[in-house]
């Protein structure tokens, strides 16, 4: 257990910080010469690096972490004895505490749940640790049938994949984009707003519907489409407006819409390819 609650602090550690993944060379011998602020980044970019330890590299890496502990200690002094708990745990940096499979395991459990729960800001940090994880884990448990390596791969370089954020439509042969969508939620109601970034126009859509709601025209009677003038979805019995929300699930919004629409003179306009795609 002690092995494992090591392990928890040290990938904690550098999920909420995130530093640059080097090795440190830290000097004992005046550590009045490093400021408290200091000490602690170089901590965390001595526990950064030394997720990535091996047979190999594991007394080098492991040192430059008690090192940078010690002087972390030295400049910030360590009221709880947190950092003193983890430098006892690594003990003289000879023996690998982390050499087996059930470490290996415990250690990707605790990434996989950050991983799991971490917010667009924190995404890289966590899968690249999550990555680590999973890599250790290959290396001392082995991966007969590849999933290991298989997820290795899917997670590719750690960037977050770009959210569709989209309400687009064609009035009458004019393809619209409303690139710049808002979801203002009041208790239980989405008020969506989508305009159009383009400096020559000036175009807005609009509608608002209940949280979990889904199917077939529950958004017409407050959609309006704002181009030269505002129209409102026509009711007059010929290829009448109508739309439908297929997903309604906290942040995400999906549905398509058609149709005839009416300004407040009469005037009719088309509507075809209405899409609405909106993660917020």
């Amino acid at each position: 257990m002690k092995k494992i609650s090591f392990l928890l602090s040290l990938i904690l550690l550098v999920f909420i910080t995130g530093c640059d993944n080097e090795p440190l060379e830290i000097e004992l011998n005046d550590p009045s010469g490093v400021s408290c602020e200091q000490a602690i980044e170089n901590t965390t970019a001595a526990a950064l690096a030394f997720l990535n330890v091996n047979e190999e590299n594991y007394t080098q890496l492991c040192t430059a972490y008690a090192n940078a502990l010690q002087v972390q200690i030295n400049a910030c002094g360590d009221p709880t004895g947190e950092l003193q708990q983890q430098l006892d745990a690594l003990g003289s940096c000879t023996n690998n505490p982390i050499d087996n499979c059930d470490s290996a395991t415990e250690a990707l459990n605790v990434a996989q749940l950050i991983f799991d729960n971490a917010s667009d800001e924190d995404y890289t940090e966590a899968c690249n640790a999550y990555k680590t994880a999973l890599q250790s884990f290959i290396d001392l448990c082995g991966d007969p049938d590849g999933t290991v390596q298989q997820t290795i791969d899917d997670l590719g370089d750690c960037m977050p994949e770009a959210l569709d954020v989209e309400i687009s439509l064609t009035a009458g042969t004019l393809p619209i984009e409303f690139d710049m969508v808002t979801v203002v939620e009041e208790g239980n109601l989405l008020k969506v707003t989508g305009e159009t970034s383009a400096t020559s126009n000036d175009y807005m859509v609009y509608f608002e519907v209940n949280l979990g709601d889904t199917g077939v025209d529950i958004i017409n009677s407050t959609f309006e489409l704002s181009l030269i003038s505002v129209f409102f979805p026509s009711t007059q019995g010929f290829d009448d407006f109508t739309s439908e929300i297929t997903e309604n699930t906290a942040g995400i919004l999906v549905g398509t819409f058609s149709g005839l629409m009416e300004n407040n003179d009469g005037a009719d306009l088309s509507i075809t390819s209405g899409v609405i795609n909106i993660s917020y």
